[in-house]
């Protein structure tokens, strides 16, 4: 067995499950269980964390391998997750061979992963009418959550770093709400409205995954994770407490 092909088979496989916001210990388990079909093992040894993986592989008779990746680029795809998981799990379980893993890997890889970001309008009105809000409450939102979507597709094409990016999104939510509130004579929510606008940029993955990795004994990735969190509101928050103040001031 080639054990350099099969290093960079579980790597490829690991990065792309932490860059699509797989927990850190289900991105170790799923390397772990590829690294470990070599033939003649002595030891297979993996550390994931949040900014970077490190694996080691030893066989009888040929030198250790040893590679580390870093990974910057952290988003959501859950589906990314699901398929790398059912690819490792038919090699794992000898349905296909190392190099066609490889090669379905790589094609993943490569395959582009859309956002829908014009779906913001229909979640930020389906918020809003969970909240309790009334029809202009829910039209208030959808209108509020279609500039959170040309912002957030503007900022991103532009490379905008992502707290900036929540800075500048939140601080415009709160803005149009006040503005289609004074528009309409006072006859929405703007709390609601607001609230609801936002939620898309909760990070609620975050939250979860720095829960689940402390769980796990995973300590370091947990903390940075919730740290993660913790600047993200941080943004959103300082965010829409400058778009009140600059609507208070100039509008």
């Amino acid at each position: 067995m080639d054990t350099q092909l099969l290093m960079r088979t579980a790597m490829l496989a690991g990065e792309m499950m932490l860059c699509s916001g797989a927990e850190t210990y289900r991105v170790e388990d799923t390397m772990g269980h590829i690294l470990k079909t070599a033939e003649n093992l002595e030891t297979a040894e993996v550390l994931v964390l949040m900014t970077g993986i490190t694996a080691s592989l030893k066989c009888r008779g040929q030198e250790a391998v040893t590679m580390v990746k870093r990974v910057d680029d952290r988003g959501t795809n859950l589906g990314r997750i699901v398929e790398v998981n059912d690819i490792s799990r038919k090699y794992c379980g000898r349905q296909i061979s190392l190099e066609e893993t490889w090669n379905r890997l790589e094609a993943l890889h490569q395959k582009k992963y859309r956002q829908n970001l014009w779906s913001i309008p229909g979640i930020t009105a389906g918020f809003s009418l969970m909240f309790g809000g009334t029809f202009p409450d829910v039209c208030a939102a959808a209108l509020t959550g279609g500039v959170l979507f040309a912002v957030l597709y503007f900022l991103r094409r532009m490379r905008v770093h992502a707290f900036i990016q929540d800075v500048i999104s939140s601080a415009l939510i709160a803005v149009v709400a006040f503005g289609i509130s004074i528009f309409l004579n006072g006859s929405v929510n703007t709390d609601n409205v607001i609230i609801s606008a936002i939620m898309p940029l909760v990070p609620g993955m975050a939250i979860t995954n720095a829960v689940r990795d402390t769980l796990q004994g995973d300590y370091i990735s947990g903390a940075a994770r919730t740290l993660e969190a913790f600047l993200k509101a941080a943004g959103i928050a300082l965010g829409v407490g400058i778009g009140l103040a600059v609507f208070q001031r100039f509008l």
